[in-house]
């Protein structure tokens, strides 16, 4: 019986924390998006760079110039981080 409840314990807390380092994941990447501003480096889950044009939190689009005169949209939720200072 006592073995039972140590591992019923245990499995409850392997998940507990699974969800919560999940979580706190999740709103870190959450608060990264929210400081993005239009002329930051970034760079999308491609591994594409370039330079935020555009920033439309509400709609979720972006632009994004990957080349002198060249832009391309896309969903902000395809930038996975910002590159530089």
């Amino acid at each position: 019986m006592d073995q039972t409840l140590v591992l019923v314990i245990f499995i409850v807390a392997l998940v507990g924390f699974m969800f919560w380092s999940r979580w706190r994941a999740r709103r870190q990447y959450q608060q990264q998006l929210s400081e993005l501003q239009v002329g930051d480096e970034v760079m999308t889950i491609g591994g594409i760079y370039g330079k935020l044009t555009y920033l439309d939190r509400e709609g979720g689009l972006a632009r994004m110039e990957v080349a002198p005169g060249v832009e391309v949209r896309l969903h902000i939720g395809a930038i996975s981080r910002r590159v530089g200072p």
